[in-house]
């Protein structure tokens, strides 16, 4: 039975002075940050056992392997729609690359298929994308978290702030009532606007009543028809004054109003200028008066 003991694994650097750090495991990786990133406010994580945490814009530069055949990537892990990206560039200018949305491990996989064909077996992700890097993951949770600028979010993301804002914004307005109004004073939040970056946020506390809102809306159609207000004028409108309703939704609430007016009034049409053909025997007519018959024709044209 062998003595020697496994290694445990340890980190050597002086981060973040040095972007150099040298990982001393099973084997050995050397690191250099070129940009540690930061961890979103929703944060994946790694598979179980470990649940590394996985930081969003963040690229590094791993080297494993002895001298002779040593090899050197850049990994980069970004977020899209909140669902981390793997890329791993690799080559002699690092011209080639290969990208995953399932993890790190998957990146790998792919990237060892082109290098490593032979072989079956591939470098730990975690590893390659350094994610097991304590001083960085110490560093990235010792800072103050620099959030995102609006304009780089994604719109679901956009959305998601906004709506956590405005649901602080109303919890500080209720715990406020108390120090204004009498308890027995109905106070209630109706709405909350606000503008990141001139794009307009219109928030609504109460819950959508569908009644007062085909009102509204068959209201706004009375509107326009009584006033002659064209689609693009009202359109120009609504984009002015984010508490008017789309002029979409208007435009369906006339069309239900047609199909409901078409039920309740049926309305035939009859073509004057089309061949009337008749079935079965010519009957005599019963005007013969050619008075009569010449101021018919006349009125229809004929």
């Amino acid at each position: 039975m062998s003595n020697s003991k496994q290694q445990k694994p340890f980190e050597k650097e002086n981060y973040p002075i040095s972007s150099e750090i040298i990982y001393y495991g099973d084997r050995k990786f050397t690191y250099v940050v070129i940009q540690e990133g930061t961890y979103p406010p929703t944060v994946n994580h790694t598979e179980a056992p470990n649940y590394f945490p996985i930081p969003d814009n963040y690229i590094i530069k791993t080297t494993w392997g002895r001298a002779s055949r040593s090899r050197t990537i850049q990994c980069s892990i970004y977020y899209a729609e909140e669902k981390p990206h793997y890329l791993i560039c690799f080559g002699d200018n690092l011209q080639y690359q290969v990208v995953s949305a399932q993890s790190p491990f998957d990146a790998s996989v792919e990237l060892h298929k082109i290098i490593t064909p032979d072989k079956k077996t591939a470098v730990s992700g975690v590893y390659l994308f350094g994610l097991q890097l304590k001083c960085i993951d110490r560093y990235r949770k010792g800072r103050p978290r620099e959030l995102k600028l609006h304009e780089e979010l994604s719109k679901t993301t956009q959305i998601k702030r906004a709506k956590g804002l405005a649901k602080k914004e109303q919890i500080h307005f209720e715990n406020s009532i108390k120090n204004f109004y009498n308890p027995k004073d109905r106070v209630v939040l109706r709405t909350l606007d606000f503008t990141i970056e001139n794009k307009e946020y219109h928030v609504t506390f109460e819950d959508d009543d569908s009644v007062k809102k085909k009102q509204k809306l068959q209201s706004m159609a009375y509107v326009q028809d009584i006033e002659n207000i064209p689609r693009n004028a009202y359109r120009h409108l609504a984009a002015v004054e984010s508490t008017l309703p789309r002029e979409y939704a208007i435009s369906q609430t006339r069309q239900e109003i047609n199909a409901c007016m078409g039920e309740l009034i049926p309305i035939n049409f009859i073509d004057l200028n089309s061949t009337i053909v008749q079935e079965g025997p010519l009957e005599e007519p019963d005007i013969t008066d050619p008075l009569i018959i010449e101021q018919v024709v006349s009125a229809t044209g004929k």
